[in-house]
């Protein structure tokens, strides 16, 4: 993780030895990066709402049980960027044991969910450029790359910045967090879809004061549904400094979608935001 952190940093750092002189339309690298990708952003889906689960809540359910495949939490995602998470009631009754264990693996899922959120409106559902981050930015580029510096995006001094191919597509995002002494590294990875890029997941690291503390990959799986490509799961590989030697797996399944619904949110806790 050390490694690829580094090689991160040695990126950002040649590029901004190589500055280029060369012309360059900025409005139409900007019109590339909102159209190239496959967001819902650029759909016609109104809305939607999924059934959440978990490989550890199979296994939960399962050994107490004897089933599996049931929800505890619903996802709704509304145009143009609003998403909430919602807890199911459990039908069955649990002994105190039962109900300590279901109260842990739903947090951790819900917790898993809102970290992946954060990343998935700017990978899937909303796209690069939101209009919280496009209120102030600074574009550079070189005959190579572009490099796009967001300031200014909250209270706390956060910096974002993206590198980014000519061509629009996003290889790496830098997020520092000064007033932490911190900064993750993301590495998006994409899949051609109808024309289109289609995220299929990203590698995290986490680095405070310098040294790298966390990684993970996430994977995620699609299907086609009435027309839009959807997520069906989210396969999380953890990886810890104080653990090196063992990685951490869990894998989050959204199913029984339900498209272009008349919603009325009373009670469910909005998550994701920026």
């Amino acid at each position: 993780m050390k490694k690829g952190f580094f090689l991160f940093l040695i990126a950002f750092y040649l590029f901004n030895q190589a500055i280029a002189q060369t012309p360059f339309d900025e409005a139409t690298f900007l019109q590339q990066v909102k159209t190239s990708y496959y967001t819902l952003e650029n759909t016609q889906l109104q809305n939607f709402i999924a059934s959440v689960s978990s490989a550890k809540f199979d296994v939960f359910t399962k050994q107490n049980w004897d089933t599996i495949g049931m929800a505890p939490i619903k996802i709704i995602w509304q145009r143009p960027d609003k998403i909430y998470i919602s807890e199911l009631k459990f039908p069955f009754k649990m002994n105190p044991g039962q109900k300590k264990t279901y109260r842990e693996i739903v947090d951790a899922m819900k917790l898993q969910l809102k970290g992946i959120l954060l990343d998935l409106q700017r990978f899937y559902l909303n796209g690069l450029l939101d209009e919280n981050l496009m209120s102030k930015y600074v574009l550079r580029h070189n005959e190579q790359q572009v490099q796009m510096t967001f300031t200014g995006i909250d209270n706390q001094g956060t910096t974002v910045k993206y590198l980014l191919g000519l061509n629009g597509l996003c290889l790496m995002i830098d997020i520092e967090y000064p007033l932490q002494n911190k900064a993750m590294v993301l590495y998006p990875f994409f899949n051609t879809v109808e024309g289109k890029w289609l995220c299929k997941g990203w590698t995290v690291q986490t680095a405070v004061a310098g040294q790298v503390v966390s990684g993970f990959k996430l994977t995620v799986n699609y299907k086609k549904y009435l027309g839009y490509w959807l997520p069906e799961s989210f396969y999380i590989e953890v990886q810890k400094k104080d653990k090196k030697d063992r990685i951490f797996y869990d894998e989050l399944k959204l199913f029984d979608y339900m498209l272009d619904q008349t919603i009325t949110i009373t009670g469910a806790k909005k998550e994701g935001q920026k």
